[in-house]
């Protein structure tokens, strides 16, 4: 973990610059341009087209805008997603990593893609972020209203390895469902069933997203979608029996033909840290986000729907970082 700004004098940048625009007249300005400009923080997102790239390019934003204050600056950087971003926060490569809350529970428990490499017990979090919410939107006519419903239709079950792919099996499984089940089964990613659904050729197709939705919500205006509850006692069962997985529910009016809210469960992005960040780099972090949370919540549809009481909340996957407990203690939020 870099931990530069706690250990460097304040006067470093100055100082640096000199050197280095002494350097530049000579050979070397590339080189140290690139130093002088190394932040502080960087956040390890995931892929730039997806939700979690912005997640963390907001964060640094309200970070950076206090950077004439704490002295210290923040970049966000793509990456391959939560598994990819929990090894760079192990090696050092990144400070603060969005980590998706059942590969936060492996890590933390040394199991799955984490088995070889043991408990990542030096993982912390900072504050919770969006849900990915199991989705599963059925056509209109088919009369496919709750999960139970789709015995017998035609369903598309996402790419093999997709999150959404291992969230309707999980369901499928609680529910005591099996392919033979159904009329019939595809495996198509989220592009190509929203097509296959408009033409017919399934009734019911899912996701795995936050809310709102564009894809979501062009297969429900232009082709009559219908938002279907993903719940009951098998659900809740298996929600009893898979910590990493938590409730969560759709809002009503999200999306046209779907007024009323809509229960289901998924899995949660956490803002993660390890134990070696310095209490105060976290503190600001965690103070940049909650001291300008509407400012926040207007930097993406889809923070919008975020609540305070919920980001504070980490199920116990991995322990609340100290920085970011003195926030929380400051605010009265927390005991």
């Amino acid at each position: 973990m870099r931990l530069h700004h706690n250990r460097r004098p304040r006067t470093w940048p100055r100082r640096f610059a000199i050197a280095c625009g002494i350097a530049t007249v000579a050979v070397a300005g590339f080189g140290c341009a690139r130093l002088a400009i190394r932040p502080d923080v960087t956040i390890g997102t995931a892929s730039p087209t997806g939700i979690y790239y912005p997640l963390g390019a907001s964060i640094c934003r309200l970070f950076n805008l206090d950077t004439p204050r704490h002295r210290m600056r923040c970049v966000e950087e793509p990456s391959s997603g939560s598994v990819a971003n929990v090894e760079a926060l192990r090696r050092g490569r990144i400070d603060v990593g969005i980590v998706h809350s059942d590969v936060l529970a492996d890590a933390v428990a040394g199991r799955a893609s984490f088995a070889s490499h043991g408990p990542a017990t030096e993982l912390r979090i900072l504050f919770s972020g969006l849900d990915e919410v199991l989705t599963v939107v059925a056509r209109r006519e088919s009369g496919v209203r709750a999960i139970a419903d789709l015995r017998g239709k035609r369903i598309n079950i996402g790419d093999p390895g997709s999150r959404q792919r291992a969230n309707i099996e999980s369901a499928m499984t609680a529910l005591g469902l099996a392919r033979g089940d159904f009329a019939g089964v595809r495996e198509l990613a989220p592009a190509a069933q929203n097509r296959a659904f408009c033409e017919n050729e399934v009734d019911a197709i899912v996701y795995s997203v936050s809310h709102p939705n564009g894809l979501i919500h062009d297969v429900t205006h232009t082709c009559g979608g219908v938002l279907v509850e993903v719940a009951g006692p098998e659900i809740d069962r298996m929600l009893s029996e898979h910590r990493e997985y938590e409730r969560a529910s759709i809002r009503g009016g999200s999306y046209e033909n779907n007024p009323a809210v809509v229960r289901s469960f998924g899995v949660r992005a956490a803002i993660v840290a390890t134990q070696a960040m310095s209490e105060i780099t976290a503190y600001e972090i965690t103070r940049a986000v909650f001291e300008n949370f509407e400012a926040f919540r207007r930097l993406h549809p889809a923070f919008g729907t975020l609540e305070i009481a919920d980001m504070i909340e980490s199920s116990g996957r991995a322990p609340t970082h100290a920085g970011a407990l003195r926030y929380y203690r400051e605010r009265d939020w927390l005991p």
